[in-house]
């Protein structure tokens, strides 16, 4: 009890001498805040972005296969030529992967992301982005329509000027109307709505998933036939196998027919990409994890600034009270006492600043969220890296200034001015 009692009075005498000098403890402090702020919003904001994509691939299950002319990623620079020359996927390739007998649904896809403007007699809307996809587009990515069907085999096949609409195209394009068997038109042509899909909301970075068209591909090429022979992708081909067993003998099978097809030598790699929802899921949390590094090595640098000042300021006090420690000392106080007061009021400096560096970053978090749509989440690990990484620069930086104190001869700390 003695210990504890002794301990307690420490700790206060600590609070007290930082209480004294509350705008020089701020300023101290600030570093710390900085770099534990931008720690957890980076924290709050990367977690909320993980668990919400993990949602998202969930939706769509486990065993979805992906194939495509390059593989998924970010590319800095300019793309290398031998991947520029590889062909584009065409419906041909998907219509033989149909027939696979591993394959339960395949389906193909191309989106112009470029906004496209969108009337009818009722409004305008703007934006707008275009997907050419095939007949089993929904069977294949588990997507539910709120209003009337998707397009058939023979409205694919005769190129049928037919269209789905987005929940948020059918508000904007026909406020207060239903849309079924309405017109609108883009670009020189006019197409009638068969169908309007059940809202999403909204994306992984904010982005409006409402807001698109979905044609037949065929009647997509004949409007924008360049759309085949884009460069960085054209056709985007998904198949489901016909049991989650089966995946890897879909995706075997998959590319034997894509090799054959293409006439590609047995020495020879394959010139398309295809991969599954766990590739994508591993790519995007190597990403995350990537930005989140980077975070913390900026937020390393205000801490490491912060804890210079912690140790500079421990230093100034150790000289401004060295006839107090001197004292303290003749009466009896043990050099471990002294050592214990100063790295007390270290790591109180610096957890004082990680709480509230902690609030700050967090509320930093939750404005991204409202203002810019990120998904943001509060984890233990956040707050027990915030207190954990508060607490250990208060005892790294502030053990020397603590150690150099407790040094002190009591007979030198009492004739000091």
């Amino acid at each position: 009890m003695r210990r504890f009692t002794l301990a307690g009075e420490l700790i206060k005498t600590a609070l007290s001498s930082l209480g004294r000098n509350k705008t020089r403890s701020f300023l101290t402090a600030l570093g710390i805040i900085i770099g534990v702020a931008t720690v957890m919003a980076m924290v709050g904001v990367t977690e909320g972005i993980r668990v919400n994509m993990k949602k998202q691939l969930e939706v769509l299950g486990s065993n979805l296969i992906f194939v495509s002319k390059f593989e998924p990623g970010i590319r800095f620079g300019r793309t290398p030529r031998k991947l520029r020359l590889r062909k584009n996927l065409t419906l041909k390739d998907l219509e033989s992967i149909q027939k696979l007998p591993s394959v339960e649904y395949a389906a193909g896809q191309i989106k112009l992301f470029e906004g496209r403007k969108v009337r009818s007699k009722y409004s305008t809307t703007t934006g707008v982005v275009l997907i050419g996809a095939t007949s089993d587009y929904l069977r294949v990515l588990k997507m539910n329509l709120m209003a009337g069907r998707f397009f058939t085999q023979g409205e694919e096949r005769s190129r049928a000027n037919v269209a789905v609409l987005g929940a948020d195209v059918v508000e904007n394009l026909f406020p207060g109307v239903d849309p079924i068997g309405k017109k609108f038109h883009m670009r020189n042509s006019t197409y009638r709505v068969i169908g309007v899909m059940e809202k999403m909301g909204q994306g992984l970075f904010g982005q409006n998933q409402d807001n698109y068209v979905i044609l037949p591909i065929t009647t997509l090429y004949k409007y924008y036939p360049w759309s085949r022979r884009l460069w960085w992708g054209g056709l985007f081909i998904m198949a489901r196998p016909k049991s989650p067993e089966l995946l890897q003998e879909a995706m075997d099978e998959i590319t034997e027919v894509l090799r054959i097809r293409r006439r590609l030598k047995p020495s020879q790699d394959n010139d398309f990409s295809i991969y599954t929802q766990e590739y994508v899921n591993k790519l995007f949390n190597q990403l995350i994890g990537g930005v989140f590094l980077v975070g913390v090595l900026i937020a390393s640098i205000s801490l490491l600034v912060g804890g210079i000042g912690i140790m500079n300021i421990m230093l100034v006090s150790m000289r401004e009270r060295t006839s107090e420690i001197g004292l303290r000392r003749a009466l009896g106080a043990k050099r471990r006492h002294i050592l214990f007061q100063f790295l007390v009021e270290a790591v109180v400096l610096s957890l004082g600043g990680g709480l509230i560096g902690m609030i700050l970053g967090f509320l930093l978090a939750l404005v991204a969220k409202a203002a810019a749509h990120f998904p943001a989440q509060v984890t233990f690990f956040g707050v027990a890296m915030g207190i954990g990484v508060s607490t250990l620069v208060g005892i790294f930086f502030g053990i020397y200034p603590a150690w150099k104190a407790s040094q002190l001869s009591p007979v030198e700390a009492l004739r000091y001015e």
